[in-house]
């Protein structure tokens, strides 16, 4: 229909998963150098963490199976257990990791609503918890980029920045969920 109008098929930017790779990416893969990873002799993964962290401007990347491991990962180094996660209300860590943030980490989801998907620091920060004795305290910001369950929605840059200066104000750390970055 859409290339019958002259139009092009909108991008389906809800999943990683709905993308399927095609015959020059599967190519590319059944060709793809290969070595031993655990001695990090794998030059095709070595290229690839030394670009991400040349995109992302860091020290360094890791390259981890799935997305879900990758954030499970920031969770845990970020936030101690016992404390909380604060996320939008439908950001997949809360809805699709299968509790790993609180089988796993050890730590509790407190959830936001942001009827678009886009978190701002006016939305997050009344759930900020101080530091006190007897309950737990805010550990870990996490953002989505694009939103997974928000059909799509793209986190403006002004989004991201205004949230990580009160979030890093706070003494919090922020973690983006990046699984589609690139479509961002």
């Amino acid at each position: 229909m859409h290339q019958a109008s002259g139009l092009q098929p909108p991008i389906d930017l809800r999943s990683d998963t709905v993308t399927r790779p095609t015959p020059a990416m599967r190519q590319a893969m059944a060709e793809a150098e290969v070595g031993d990873d655990v001695y990090a002799e794998d030059p095709t993964v070595n290229r690839l963490e030394q670009r991400a962290a040349e995109i992302f401007k860091r020290e360094a990347a890791l390259f981890v199976p799935s997305g879900s491991m990758g954030n499970l990962l920031a969770i845990r180094h970020w936030a101690r257990p016992g404390t909380e996660v604060i996320c939008e209300q439908k950001a997949h860590i809360h809805l699709f990791e299968l509790a790993s943030m609180s089988a796993i980490a050890g730590c509790m989801p407190c959830t936001v609503e942001a009827e678009d998907g886009i978190l701002t620091w006016a939305l997050i920060e009344p759930h900020v918890r101080a530091k006190a004795s007897l309950r737990q305290q805010t550990g870990l910001v996490e953002v989505e980029n694009t939103h997974n369950m928000r059909g799509g929605a793209v986190m403006p840059l002004q989004a991201m920045n205004e949230i990580c200066d009160g979030a890093h104000a706070a003494g919090l750390p922020v973690h983006l969920d990046g699984a589609r970055i690139f479509n961002a």
